[in-house]
């Protein structure tokens, strides 16, 4: 049985001090993670208001059609008319017919080169968005690497992040575990989580300690046991019992 050494976990600290240049540039890269996500949010967005755009132009184009039909139609008629009636009212309807179609015309050009600039930013907007995954993939990569070194400088500083996440999962706050990590006891009163178990233990006033072995394994004790061992006296479940369940 090994020796435990309830303030061993000090002499961790000084490891895990040297540790926080890296643990900053995993910060600053999770943050920036952070950014490029809001940054593809607002594309998407844009990207519906472009697809809106387009889908508005092409009913504007629809409704220029049917004018120009119209005028066209109008223009057969007064030609009719003028055959058979004539005279300056006729010269005039036609005067202002021709007008329109120009009219006709030159929206008919606005609107090619709305499509166009529409096709453009579409354009711009996927290329946009490639560069964007581009570059979350790179940071995603950039942070894996940081935490690889990490593990291998200083073996110590997975074994905290081990015991951070257990930690947090038993139901302590963020603030207690954060005392716990630095070698701290602390007193605690409410529901711990058992997932081997499966189901919470009520602690009333109990001591907790993150301690350290010859090995340099950090464990969770609480009332100064094991907390494994303190969640079976909860569950009243003793060794032998336990040993058949796992089988």
């Amino acid at each position: 049985m090994s020796v435990t050494r309830p303030y061993g976990i000090q002499r961790t600290i000084a490891e895990a001090k040297d540790a926080k240049k890296v643990i900053d540039e995993a910060i600053q890269a999770k943050e920036k993670l952070v950014r490029i996500k809001s940054a593809i949010k607002r594309e998407q967005r844009h990207a519906c208001m472009v697809v809106a755009e387009c889908e508005q132009t092409r009913l504007k184009a629809k409704a220029e059609e049917l004018k120009n039909s119209a005028a066209k139609t109008a223009t057969t008629a007064l030609n009719g008319i003028n055959s058979l009636l004539g005279g300056n009212k006729v010269n005039r309807l036609e005067k202002e017919n021709k007008e329109l179609r120009n009219e006709v015309e030159e929206l008919n050009g606005q609107i090619e080169r709305l499509h166009a600039d529409m096709q453009k930013m579409k354009d711009n907007h996927t290329r946009e968005m490639n560069r964007v995954n581009e570059q979350q993939q790179q940071e995603v990569l950039s942070l894996k690497r940081i935490l690889e070194k990490a593990y291998q400088w200083f073996p110590s500083f997975k074994r905290f992040l081990n015991m951070e996440r257990e930690c947090l999962q038993y139901g302590f706050s963020e603030e207690q575990t954060d005392k716990l990590m630095h070698g701290h006891t602390i007193n605690y009163s409410g529901w711990l989580h058992s997932n081997e178990h499966r189901r919470n233990a009520l602690a009333n006033n109990v001591s907790a300690q993150v301690i350290r072995d010859e090995k340099r394994n950090l464990f969770l004790h609480i009332n100064q046991m094991p907390i494994a061992k303190w969640f079976r006296e909860q569950f009243n479940i003793r060794q032998g019992q336990q040993k058949f369940h796992k089988l």
